[in-house]
């Protein structure tokens, strides 16, 4: 059975059908092939993967990115960032990853934040005295805290369809995400120290830094509301994606900064990448139902869990295959198709549920800054004129610092839980 559906399914990939669909006809094609029901099951196993209020969440947060990048907050939180860290050697670097960070977890997109902060920095970076090389990587990088950061979508996405709490998810990735910051800080200060960067001229007095904070002070609230209103108890991820998307158009409004055409403009790019979410949605679960139906979970693990025998090495395999896959495969389409198959075997060994999808979600999600396909290495290869391999150069360090970081948390789970633990008992 499993040799009928994978194969169905990877020869409509090679005809070159998109992969949604390719799923779609395969779990179709199985179906007729071995009689396994009428293909009004189809119809029905997709809307059933849309339909549900947590999913809502997925094109409100969306919507909130794209109304906060039309309301040109990323420069307000430069200008923030920037004269906080002051001289220190190599502060636009620091600058750039901090920004990175902040305004990721506005947007939760990596390709957003390399637009509306790399299109800033960029010229910043290259001035200071950094490579274009190593300016490039950077912000590459720095655009890879976008996903990890919450509200995450793909760990919406994974919570939606492996049935773990998304405000846990989001909670765990609170400490992985800090790490990742002050690693690539790190990496930034050893590449201060290996170009020979000089320390900044420029000084702030009191009055500039309480001018900037002021004028920071609308973006930096937005995460404060969402993640402690889920995390107090006051709304759910949904209801915090509702308020979320109130609170940018009130600030977007105020600070005469959404015009029409630009709210027109935010809602379109939000029509579409949640209508492609949406797609990828119905037929996960479609594709889930499928894999029930057939065991084919079940004969997996019966396979992999006899050779992986402990917890530890069952999870530093996860972080290392994921990793792999998400430099050739997009993170949404990777949870569809293999969250189902890889998660229940880390649960029949005992590993907590939410442990097994950090670690999933984390290593999938570095590899959107992992050639050969990392879509924020093309993002930047076009946003900064320089070539792939160049960009590629330039990243190498940041990547590995990244990929240190969740093997960190592979072998030493427990990180994930401190927080969940400890603020969201039960």
């Amino acid at each position: 059975m499993a040799a009928i559906l994978f194969g169905l399914m990877f020869g409509f990939m090679l005809l070159g059908i998109p992969i949604a669909f390719s799923i779609a006809l395969s779990t179709g094609g199985f179906l007729v092939l071995t009689d396994s029901g009428p293909l009004l099951l189809l119809a029905q196993r997709f809307f059933l993967g849309m339909d549900s209020f947590v999913l809502l969440a997925v094109p409100l947060f969306t919507l909130t990115g794209y109304l906060m990048e039309q309301c040109g907050l990323s420069r307000r939180l430069i200008e923030w960032v920037e004269c906080i860290f002051g001289r220190i050697r190599g502060s636009v670097g620091v600058v750039t990853i901090v920004s990175c960070a902040i305004f990721a977890a506005l947007v939760g997109s990596g390709p957003a934040t390399i637009a509306a902060i790399g299109a800033l920095m960029m010229p910043a970076l290259l001035k200071s005295g950094y490579s274009q090389e190593t300016s490039a990587g950077m912000v590459a990088a720095g655009g890879a805290l976008g996903p990890i950061i919450p509200p995450s979508v793909g760990m919406i996405v994974y919570g939606s369809t492996m049935n773990v709490s998304i405000p846990k998810m989001f909670m765990s990735a609170i400490i992985p995400g800090i790490m990742m910051i002050f690693a690539l800080i790190i990496v930034n200060f050893i590449m201060v120290r290996k170009q020979n960067i000089p320390p900044s001229e420029k000084t702030y007095t009191a009055k500039e830094k309480l001018v900037r904070t002021w004028k920071a002070l609308p973006a930096l609230l937005l995460p404060v509301i969402i993640l402690g209103g889920i995390y107090g108890g006051i709304f759910t991820a949904t209801e915090a994606a509702v308020v979320s998307v109130v609170y940018s158009m009130i600030v977007g409004t105020f600070l005469g900064e959404l015009k029409l055409k630009k709210l027109g403009h935010a809602m379109a790019s939000a029509v579409e990448t949640s209508a492609m979410i949406s797609l990828i949605l119905g037929v996960s679960n479609l594709f889930g139902w499928i894999l029930a139906y057939a065991k084919i979970p079940q004969a997996i693990a019966d396979l992999v869990i006899p050779i992986v025998q402990t917890k530890a090495v069952y999870l530093v395999v996860l972080c290392i295959l994921m990793l792999i896959v998400g430099a050739l495969m997009e993170t949404l389409t990777s949870i569809v198709i293999l969250a189902p198959i890889l998660a229940p075997i880390g649960i029949e060994l005992g590993i907590d549920p939410l442990v097994v999808g950090m670690v999933f979600c984390l290593s999938l999600i570095i590899g959107v800054v992992t050639p050969p396909f990392g879509v924020n290495l093309f993002t930047v290869t076009s946003t900064a004129g320089i070539s792939f391999r160049r960009v590629v150069k330039g990243a190498a360090p940041f990547i590995l610092a990244l990929i240190v970081v969740v093997l960190l948390v592979s072998l030493f789970p427990q990180i994930l839980l401190i927080l969940p633990n400890l603020l969201m008992k039960g």
